[in-house]
């Protein structure tokens, strides 16, 4: 138990050291421009937690984040790779806008129930297909799954712009959901809504699943040994599948609360990289439902301040994509910077003796 908790508590401190040296190298950056670097950052910081609206707008940024990288810590931990979550983000979505604009006279409750439910089952289903050819084909779903996405993006365009075209001019997105079912704004103006609460519960359901359940202990064991789960008697196939519905039911649910909480309807473009972001987000913090949440609250003052940086001071917003990347290059490189220092040591310890 203590070997582990100091195997985290050295990530930790890894996750912060990366995050220092991405900022110093935004600073550098800043400073070969001619930027103020603490102008610049606390122009960011101020732009995204300023105020009670830049908060909520802050906080707005954060859900579809969680979800989608909640989707890929669960696939990921289990030893399959659902890169598929804008797709079926974008198919939840339309499901659960289709349920909003045609069952407007169900109560409120049953309506957005109904939708949060075919957003789940779409999600799901279009995640299991992969999963199936994974396990009982050997097909890479890493190649399906990136494939998935462009036909569900492409399928859900056209449903947009001709079965479903809005009633009201050719907008590339449907008619409007019920007002009834549009979730209650949280800070007036802003895109903060109830589904940051709904999130959260989520997050602490996936948390309950993957760390103090015997299947999210399946889970880990499949995806890090499977030869070994399966001399322990645990059906990696079953394992790996349902890994891969709950991933793509989080992401339909998170272009559930896309449409529900901030579009009002499905939009062709609903979704700019949401589920790639949430996949990095994930990758970063090694699929932890905690950090998670936390990471998902950094890239979002990041993404939210960055305009604010860039109109007060002077300096692109797209120096924030600069810094998220050297924080993914330093974790992704920290296995093989440690293995460097490991030799180096072992040389010096030959040397001496």
């Amino acid at each position: 138990m203590r070997g582990k908790f100091n195997e985290q508590l050295e990530y930790l401190g890894s996750l912060f050291l990366a995050i220092f040296l991405a900022l110093v190298l935004g600073a550098g950056i800043m400073i070969l421009n001619g930027k103020n670097p603490v102008q610049g950052y606390m122009a960011l910081v101020s732009g995204a937690l300023g105020s009670k609206y830049l908060l909520a707008t802050t906080l707005a940024k954060t859900v579809p984040l969680i979800l989608t990288g909640l989707a890929t810590a669960i696939s990921f931990k289990s030893g399959i790779f659902n890169i598929g979550g804008e797709g079926q983000l974008y198919l939840g979505a339309f499901a659960a806008a289709y349920v909003g604009f045609t069952f407007t006279e169900l109560p409120v409750v049953a309506g957005i129930v109904l939708a949060v439910i075919a957003a789940i089952v779409v999600g799901g289903l279009y995640a299991f297909i992969p999963a199936l050819l994974k396990v009982y084909y050997n097909i890479d779903e890493v190649i399906t799954t990136i494939m998935f996405n462009s036909i569900a993006i492409m399928f859900t365009g056209y449903l947009v712009n001709y079965p479903f075209q809005a009633s009201q001019g050719k907008m590339g997105g449907t008619d409007m959901i019920a007002e009834s079912f549009k979730f209650p704004k949280l800070v007036a103006m802003s895109k903060l809504n109830t589904s940051i609460f709904y999130t959260m519960i989520i997050a602490v359901l996936i948390y309950y699943l993957m760390k103090k359940t015997s299947y999210g202990y399946n889970f880990k064991i499949v995806g890090e040994n499977s030869i070994f789960s399966r001399y322990a008697g645990i059906n990696n196939k079953k394992y790996m599948i349902w890994a891969m519905i709950i991933s793509g039911a989080l992401c339909g649910i998170a272009g559930a609360f896309e449409v529900y909480g901030t579009h009002y309807r499905f939009l062709q473009n609903i979704s700019k990289g949401l589920a790639f972001d949430g996949m990095l987000v994930s990758l970063i913090v090694k699929n932890n439902p905690v950090g998670i949440v936390l990471m998902s609250l950094f890239f979002a003052i990041l993404k939210t301040g960055s305009n604010a940086m860039e109109l007060n001071t002077g300096v692109p917003s797209e120096l924030i994509l600069v810094i998220q990347s050297v924080i993914i290059l330093f974790i992704a490189g920290e296995s093989g910077f440690k293995e460097i220092l490991k030799r180096r040591q072992l040389n010096k310890a030959r040397t001496v003796k």
